[in-house]
């Protein structure tokens, strides 16, 4: 028996690859409906279409262009040579459990993980027997506590529907409003606009919400992991994945894709999955932790530059066509044709 704590996307869509395999497979959600709250800017790049299908009923929309502000003012546009997805979350977490319940695996809503007792895990206050226990509960998960000790670090992402007129094929960046600040069109007429940092979030984000304007529709927030290279994702049968495991790209903070990735590698191999996952995705997720954590000693004047740079048709043309799940893909590739950037690199101590 496999137990899966957490129905969001990484835990239901390794439920769905376990049970296809003929696993007994039991997942169980502290909430009563799957897909609620919701606490996620649902923007995910084309690389979601190789992983799986993508289906009307989840897709709101989709961007190609994205259009890249630095604190002066000025802007950059990137088409982008795949559009970016723009999903609607909930049906999307509901439609990954529904693949799931279909391949054979049982889902139970309203249960809370409570920890491990007698060599059996607590479920709701029942001892429960199961031969693999896999955390899929998000960045304060219980989980992680049996694999690992080392101290989790998060940032907070804060955000909003706003009603306003904009254009619907245009997603746009702010450098140096928090880490970055973001607004995501659902439509033409209904975008999703916030914000991610650790310090003054309200004040930020108040101002932020000022800067674009239109109508607030309603509010959404929560927790996201950091990412450490040194955090260990498995112990024996005992495993996490997605937020649980702090699997998101530090640069934008998105976590959808990295988490199915381990999905894929947790229905692939049950107890090679570590040595798989850090194989395929612990390169592409230190990299982005890096160039993070030289733009957080940014300036003004420092974002002012990078834009400057990245005007130039040459550094454009290797981000439109790059994917941003793999700055292995890209990164070297600008650095190359633009040296000045490593001078960032002094960001890296400061």
């Amino acid at each position: 028996m496999i137990s899966i704590i957490g129905a969001g996307p990484a835990g239901s869509y390794a439920a769905y690859l376990l049970a296809r395999k003929g696993h007994d497979v039991h997942v169980y959600e502290e909430h009563t409906k799957i897909g609620a709250p919701v606490q996620c800017t649902g923007i995910v790049t084309s690389e979601l279409a190789n992983i799986l299908k993508i289906k009307e009923e989840f897709l709101v929309n989709k961007v190609t262009l994205a259009r890249i502000h630095a604190p002066d003012g000025r802007h950059i546009e990137v088409k982008l040579a795949k559009p970016n997805l723009i999903l609607d979350r909930g049906k999307f977490d509901r439609h990954l459990a529904s693949l799931a319940e279909k391949a054979g695996a049982k889902m139970h809503l309203g249960k809370r993980f409570e920890g491990i007792r007698n060599r059996k895990i607590v479920i709701s206050g029942e001892e429960i027997k199961t031969d693999y226990l896999i955390g899929a509960d998000g960045p304060n998960s219980t989980v992680s506590r049996y694999i690992c000790k080392e101290k989790r670090k998060n940032v907070i992402g804060v955000q909003a529907r706003i009603r306003k007129k904009i254009d619907p094929h245009t997603v746009e960046f702010w450098l140096g409003i928090g880490e970055f600040a973001w607004l995501v069109p659902e439509s033409s007429t209904v975008a999703r606009v916030g914000l991610v940092d650790t310090r003054n979030l309200n004040r930020q984000f108040k101002e932020l919400l000022k800067k674009v304007g239109g109508k607030v529709l309603e509010k959404q927030g929560g927790l996201i992991p950091i990412y450490s290279p040194s955090r260990r994702i498995q112990r024996k049968r005992i495993m996490v994945i997605g937020d649980a495991a702090g699997q998101v790209k530090a640069t934008t903070y998105g976590g959808l894709v990295p988490g199915l990735i381990a999905a894929e590698e947790l229905g692939r191999s049950l107890s090679l999955y570590e040595d798989n996952y850090n194989r395929r995705m612990k390169k592409e997720l230190w990299l982005s932790l890096i160039i993070r954590k030289a733009m957080n000693n940014f300036s003004e004047n420092d974002y002012n530059r990078l834009v400057e740079y990245f005007s130039q048709d040459k550094i454009k043309k290797i981000l439109e066509k790059e994917n941003r799940d793999f700055p292995s893909r890209f990164l070297f590739k600008i650095l190359a044709k633009e040296p000045r950037l490593l001078k960032f690199a002094k960001k890296l101590v400061a």
